[in-house]
């Protein structure tokens, strides 16, 4: 079960991934030799998309960048791992500290819809063999938003055996259970 919840929420980090502020550090443009802003947003955007992503993907990886980047300081994406050794952008999106998490599960509660995504994904699997609505209402009744970014938060920390995600794991069973 955890690795169906680990795989859900590695679709919702390549579906679609302190202080803030919207302008660059005094004296800069935005784009440094130790960060290149538009170089990291654009390769967040593609890492969160996924490979081969589909318009709706790839539009949730945008929104996704603008949204951390938004809510990040550079330091806090450097030091999170999401800035390469050269300022560029990583290829991969890392396991993150603890803050840098919770302002990255928010980027992605800003983007998509987790009971949505998980809907979708589960239908696929069931190919049709599932009420979207019926499992849409159950997952939310089990899982509210608070909870929902509980899950994301340690997932992205890399906690998979934290109760949130297993919560969140078990209601999707559950609920697609209900089904049979």
């Amino acid at each position: 079960m955890r690795l169906a919840v680990v795989c859900l929420f590695v679709a919702l980090l390549t579906a679609c991934s302190g202080g803030s502020s919207d302008e660059p550090a005094e004296g800069s443009s935005g784009t440094t030799a130790a960060y290149d802003e538009a170089e990291v947003r654009a390769g967040l955007a593609a890492a969160f998309a996924g490979s081969d992503p589909t318009p709706r993907e790839t539009a949730a990886g945008e929104c996704f960048a603008e949204e951390l980047l938004a809510s990040a300081t550079p330091e806090q994406l450097q030091e999170g791992g999401l800035v390469a050794d050269d300022g560029g952008a990583v290829q991969e999106l890392p396991t993150l500290p603890e803050e840098l998490a919770g302002l990255a599960a928010d980027a992605t509660l800003a983007c998509i819809d987790v009971v949505e995504a998980s809907t979708q994904a589960v239908t696929s699997v069931r190919k049709g063999d599932l009420d979207p609505r019926a499992y849409a209402d159950c997952l939310l009744e089990a899982v509210p938003p608070k909870a929902q970014r509980d899950a994301l938060v340690a997932t992205m920390a890399g906690r998979y055996d934290d109760p949130a995600v297993t919560r969140l794991g078990n209601a999707q069973a559950d609920c697609a259970a209900e089904q049979d």
